[in-house]
């Protein structure tokens, strides 16, 4: 009976070719997009929750109402006044600022004030070259950023009417977005930017983290104005990384309601014109469950191979964005992570077998008859 149905199955979507064909591509559009919107979401996300694991941290530190840590910034002094209290072992500053290069350019230039400690938890590693001194015109250069702008050890990099920097290395992190910035030295970043004296955020290490609630506490009492949280939390108050991740998740919804329509709207017409066909087969002996069978193969025919054409298709099209769109090309991920294809392959799943719910009761209880005669 497998055997007959399958061919039964596939000689209707061959008898229909041009319909099949379209099905298939707005399967295929539909989950392309859903898996480059959502390989965007994974990747910040599990690239957030590697950083906080990767750097030991206890507590997290920004301006209390900043949507991003772009957009937060605290007095250097307040970190040497944190760092005094008696719970906190260590206190890291970072200032990281977003910087036109070009017309359709910018970069992330991130200031630190210790590079080792910084490479070491940021899994930085210098691939070429050296890494740059101190209150110097010199630059480090993440591996992406200098792919894009064809820079290499020894070119010059220069802002919008800022001075030059010389790049003295290129190193390469699992941050996307770090890959695409350049490291400065704290105070030259500062003066860079133009944030003398200011940092964007403040980690820090506890001597026991028994304390880290009362410290929390202690801190966001003393500066109202500040924000302490505990590490683990820090993913949900990155505003532009939320929005994304969230973004990502309403266009899956999205994804698997159009995705339905379509196939629906398919087998609709399919049964519409094949309801003589379908009275027949009864005539003739085909159960219900048989009739049942070709429809649920046709879809999920069609289904898994838009989804899997989708999936593979945003591959060339992740690189197309990398090559031509440079804004979001440190946000792109190299590859879709695996478990979006795990979603892709439930998804067809659902479409396939949602998508046929009408059409099968629709089929099953027309009287042969009346099947028989429609035209």
């Amino acid at each position: 009976m497998f055997k007959i149905v399958c061919s039964y199955a596939f000689r209707n979507l061959f008898r229909m070719r041009l319909r099949s064909f379209f099905t298939i591509l707005s399967i295929v559009l539909i989950i392309a997009l859903y898996t480059v919107l959502s390989s965007i979401g994974v990747s910040f996300t599990s690239q957030i929750a590697k950083l906080i694991e990767n750097q030991d941290i206890d507590v997290a530190v920004q301006a209390r109402f900043a949507s991003s840590p772009i957009s937060s910034v605290i007095k250097s002094n307040i970190a040497k006044e944190i760092s005094a209290f008696e719970e906190v072992k260590n206190v890291d500053a970072l200032l990281i600022e977003r910087k036109r290069v070009k017309k359709d350019i910018s970069v992330f230039v991130l200031g630190i004030s210790n590079y080792q400690i910084f490479a070491q938890r940021f899994g930085l590693n210098i691939i070429k070259g050296r890494v740059a001194q101190e209150k110097s015109d010199e630059l480090v250069i993440g591996e992406k950023m200098a792919n894009v702008l064809h820079l290499k050890i020894g070119s010059y990099f220069k802002f919008e009417n800022k001075k030059r920097y010389k790049i003295v290395g290129i190193y390469s992190s699992w941050l996307n977005f770090f890959n695409a910035g350049l490291l400065i030295d704290l105070s030259s970043a500062q003066s860079l930017v133009g944030k003398e004296k200011k940092v964007n955020m403040l980690f820090l290490t506890l001597k026991d983290t028994t304390y880290t609630k009362n410290l929390i506490t202690k801190i966001n009492t003393k500066y109202p104005y500040l924000r302490a949280i505990e590490a683990e939390q820090f993913p949900n108050y990155l505003g532009p990384i939320k929005s994304v991740f969230y973004f990502a998740k309403i266009v899956s919804v999205l994804t698997l309601l159009i995705a339905v329509a379509v196939l629906l709207n398919t087998f609709i017409m399919a049964i519409n014109e094949r309801t003589k066909e379908v009275g027949i087969l009864n005539a003739i002996g085909w159960s219900k469950k048989m009739i049942i069978s070709v429809f649920l193969v046709e879809s999920m025919l069609l289904s898994f191979t838009g989804g899997l054409l989708g999936y593979l298709s945003s591959y060339p099209i992740m690189y197309l964005l990398r090559q031509n769109f440079t804004n979001i090309y440190m946000y792109l991920p190299n590859s879709p992570d695996i478990s979006i294809f795990v979603n892709v392959i439930l998804m067809c799943f659902v479409i396939s077998i949602v998508s046929i719910l009408f059409p099968i009761l629709y089929s099953t209880n027309i009287k042969i008859a009346e099947a028989i005669r429609h035209e």
